[in-house]
């Protein structure tokens, strides 16, 4: 059983650290609230907490990601869904990645001073899930002159390529994995510490993510640059010993909330005041017309028993709240539940794409994608329905090869259900399912026939950066569209 740590770490020598600050009088200068050094591991621990808070929340996760994808919706306050963004909210995101990523570049600072390659290597390979999040969330991004301790007085650092930053973070991987495969080393330069709240100092456990979150970048550009894609997969799948991946549940990168204040899960700390969000109609009609025994986990029935999703960003007046069906306890209402960054089940959708691709893999097809329906039905409970559903015509791996893809493609989107940023960015890269933008769009739904390809750019650095992103507006229509991500291939759409 995975290791509860106490979430009270950082808040307990931060406490320490103020405390000592009184025993002279020209120490009393030093702002407690702003201790100049605490422990490598505290470092992680706010990375990975805030993380969770900031961008696994309503305001990132519910409000926005998950609505563009027709997991879950607004049922009142219905604006983010209907694209009618807050700038406050879009500026928060941009500084709060660049804040966690300035703390990691901290933390990488300290632990090649500390001579200790694996939280080197840990701090690395999330830096690398934190930068993907951001790239494929808006794009080009200030990246080389941003956030390295060269950077921490630029203020005005220039925009990168987005294509050619998802090319610096497979060499970032590459280095993680191979800090992560020094042996022999003493204990004291090996440590991770409790403040690993995602796999409580188990370096081996972060090796498998580094690798993993290659795969994931690997298949985002599938579509772009094929042979990239697939030397970068093969490279890991060829040789296991050297790049493991998951293999298992038990590996997947997941956050579990302490359970109380102030370390609530989101999704239920949002929903102890608040009712703002029910299923949306995409995926509840999907998981109805599947016969999908997941149903039941993912969403709660509403009054008459029935399951009904809300049309995703709908106008005023066209549904009834009362009928709608919330989400589901497990993942909702469970202020001790679990953030996922990196399920087992998304890796396995993964491999059956690549090898359907015709590329060298661990395993078939039809395997990854059965182990991968598996495991999503481990997690919601449901494992004892396995059978009857991949017998259904409409699960079951057969069909053209068209046909297979789109299973694949249904069936990571359910599940990756509450992992709003992946889903979103998976249904731009596939166009699956297809959905147009929200019928209540507040930039006419006639006028756009898919959701946002993008994320806003911050009025911030609209007036802090102006001449290096000026260039980035150029081509964007209404906020949203206009320009698509590099990896983003779909024709016809706008």
């Amino acid at each position: 059983m995975k290791k509860i740590f106490n979430y009270t770490l950082v808040v307990l020598v931060i406490g320490l650290l103020i405390t000592s600050c009184t025993k002279n009088w020209e120490e009393m200068n030093i702002d407690p609230n702003n201790p100049v050094d605490v422990p490598m591991t505290n470092i992680l621990a706010n990375s990975i907490i805030y993380t969770g808070d900031q961008f696994f929340d309503d305001w990132q996760g519910m409000n926005n990601f998950c609505s563009y994808t027709g997991h879950v919706t607004k049922i009142q306050y219905i604006d983010e869904a209907r694209y009618q963004y807050r700038s406050n909210v879009v500026d928060n995101a941009w500084r709060d990645y660049y804040r966690i990523q300035m703390d990691l570049v901290k933390l990488k600072d300290k632990a090649i001073a500390a001579e200790n390659p694996y939280m080197e290597a840990v701090a690395t390979t999330y830096s690398v899930f934190l930068w993907q999040m951001a790239v494929d969330q808006w794009g080009n991004i200030p990246y080389s002159e941003a956030a390295s301790a060269e950077s921490t007085e630029n203020w005005t650092p220039k925009y990168d390529n987005a294509e050619e930053i998802y090319n610096d973070l497979f060499n970032k991987l590459e280095e993680a994995n191979n800090k992560f495969n020094i042996t022999g080393l003493p204990a004291n330069q090996t440590e991770i510490g409790d403040g690993d709240f995602i796999y409580g100092g188990d370096a081996s456990k972060w090796q498998k993510f580094a690798n993993s979150l290659r795969l994931r970048l690997a298949v985002r550009i599938s579509k772009s640059n094929p042979a990239k894609a697939k030397s970068e997969m093969e490279t890991v799948f060829n040789n296991p010993s050297k790049y493991p991946i998951f293999t298992s549940n038990d590996d997947e990168a997941k956050l579990k909330w302490e359970g109380a204040a102030p370390y609530k899960e989101p999704w239920a700390e949002n929903h102890e005041n608040r009712d703002d969000h029910a299923m949306a109609q995409t995926i509840v009609d999907s998981l109805i017309n599947l016969g999908d025994p997941r149903l039941p986990v993912i969403a709660e029935p509403n009054g008459e028993g029935n399951y009904i999703g809300a049309p995703e960003g709908a106008p005023n007046g066209t549904f009834n709240p009362d009928t709608i069906s919330r989400i589901g306890y497990m993942y909702r209402d469970d202020v001790a539940g679990y953030t996922w960054f990196m399920r087992y089940s998304e890796l396995e959708f993964i491999i059956a794409e690549a090898a359907m691709n015709g590329w060298s893999t661990p395993e078939d097809a039809e395997t990854a994608y059965l182990n991968g329906i598996t495991a999503s039905f481990e997690e919601t409970g449901v494992s004892d329905q396995f059978d009857a559903y991949v017998a259904n015509p409409l699960v079951a791996f057969t069909g053209t090869d068209a046909d297979k893809y789109h299973k694949i493609y249904l069936q990571k989107w359910i599940a990756l259900f509450k992992e709003g940023q992946e889903l979103w960015a998976e249904q731009r890269r596939t166009d699956f399912p297809p959905m147009p933008s929200a019928s209540g769009s507040v930039y006419g739904p006639e006028n756009h026939n898919r959701g946002p390809f993008h994320y806003p750019y911050p009025v911030s650095e609209q007036v802090l950066n102006s001449s290096n992103i000026s260039p980035e507006l150029e081509g964007i229509v209404d906020d949203f569209w206009g320009k698509q991500l590099f990896w983003d291939t779909r024709t016809g759409v706008h």
